[in-house]
């Protein structure tokens, strides 16, 4: 589990600093597309495919809701960066450009992080048939992702 957790995490953050798109909890479903951080909606598809609680669709919401509010700042920036970036092609600076690519690294790292920490605390409130189900959509998100890769396109299967 704990490699699987890594790659995905891996994934993620590569995901996220070319697409904007770390989505600060992403669980193996279409979000329509890389820019859509709802976590109402991750909720309900976890709720539809691990059958919570009512107990554990509010600790679950919880989590989801505060990762995202906090990540937003943070991908705001992100954008901003790389903006910056890309209006230095005509103008490069590279000591500005190290700095904005080390802001980036930063911002990075706090990111998966936050992702980490968001995902363990909601994989803590799972039953161990919910944590089964878990593991088999986060492979097959896993498998969709290796896929896109590889062809260079989003599969849907």
């Amino acid at each position: 589990m704990k490699n699987s957790l890594i790659r995905a995490l891996i994934g993620a953050v590569a995901a996220g600093v070319t697409l904007l798109s770390l989505s600060a909890a992403s669980w193996s479903m279409d979000h329509g597309g890389p820019m859509n951080h709802d976590p109402a909606r991750m909720v309900a598809h976890m709720v539809d495919r691990l059958d919570l609680t009512e107990d554990q669709q509010a600790q679950v919401a919880e989590l989801m809701a505060s990762s995202s509010a906090q990540s937003a700042t943070d991908r705001k920036r992100l954008q901003e960066l790389r903006e910056d970036l890309r209006g230095q092609r005509d103008n490069f600076d590279a000591g500005q450009a190290q700095k904005m690519a080390d802001e980036m690294g930063e911002i990075t790292s706090r990111m998966v992080f936050q992702v980490t920490s968001t995902q363990a605390g909601i994989y803590e409130l799972l039953t161990d048939e919910q944590k089964a189900e878990m593991d088999e959509m986060m492979e097959q998100r896993d498998e969709r992702r290796s896929k896109w890769r590889k062809d260079g396109k989003k599969s849907r299967e």
